[in-house]
């Protein structure tokens, strides 16, 4: 690990300072490729001077100049010019100027320059969302069947089984009411009261199997046009926004993506 070493601005202490300590402090933030070494910092009456080598650095990632006094802290470096922000290419000798007297800065005491590289935030995998609310007309011509187009990546599971048992109880409704029917007919032509108790059973389980056919459909229909609105409103939701940065006086243009 290398140590900082602070310089001091003062008369020919300055001077003396800077050249008997050279100043080596580089860091990579989120990027672990990008290094800085062999930083070399040099001060006079209007500017301070860093020179720096850096590797593994993209065009993607931001060089940007901290400069910290050992009594006032983190100094405002906006005034920043040379190899600094973004489009850094690797190579040595790079030169960063910050000119602190335009920022209205003296500096009479001892500071560190720390050069870093900061690689932008890798943005989020979003999430298949499944399709819209208009999938619930499929859910009308075969319940089930619409769900499945509202699902992410369009997950079947065991929803074919819905259109399985909504298909067989259309099917067994009809079949026991056309029984029911001819039942009836049956009891109208000898006046069996037997033929006429079945006939109403048969009807009775005409009844109960529509019904629940119906109920089967109606709920998949709803569940479906629900989940497909609220897909919607997640595409809605997912939106990018350009946020604006600077890094010393060097503008930075970012996007911000929400989920």
């Amino acid at each position: 690990m290398i140590k900082p070493v602070y310089c001091s601005i003062g008369l020919v202490y300055l001077l003396i300072a800077c050249l008997a300590h050279r100043h080596v402090y580089g860091q990579s933030l989120g990027n672990k490729a990008a290094s800085v070494s062999d930083i070399r910092v040099t001060l006079d009456s209007e500017r301070v001077k860093v020179v720096y080598d850096v590797a593994g650095i993209t065009s993607h990632d931001s060089v940007y100049l901290q400069v910290e006094s050992r009594t006032r802290g983190l100094l405002n470096a906006s005034t920043v010019t040379g190899d600094v922000g973004k489009a850094v290419l690797p190579g040595k000798n790079k030169v960063i100027y910050w000119d602190y007297r335009l920022d209205g800065l003296t500096i009479d005491d001892a500071i560190r320059a720390t050069v870093l590289v900061k690689q932008p935030p890798k943005l989020a995998q979003q999430k298949a969302i499944g399709g819209g609310p208009a999938n619930a007309l499929i859910s009308v011509l075969a319940p089930g069947v619409g769900t499945i187009f509202v699902q992410p990546n369009r997950k079947i599971g065991l929803r074919p089984l819905i259109t399985g048992a909504y298909a067989g109880l259309l099917v067994y409704g009809f079949s026991q009411n056309s029984r029911s029917k001819k039942q009836y007919d049956l009891y109208a032509s000898q006046l069996n009261e037997s033929d006429y108790t079945e006939a109403n059973r048969l009807h009775h389980n005409y009844l109960v199997a529509t019904r629940l056919a119906l109920a089967l459909l109606i709920t998949d229909v709803a569940y479906t046009f629900l989940k497909g609105r609220k897909n919607v409103r997640q595409k809605q939701g997912t939106g990018q926004r350009v946020v604006f940065n600077y890094i010393g006086n060097s503008p930075t243009i970012g996007v911000q993506v929400h989920f």
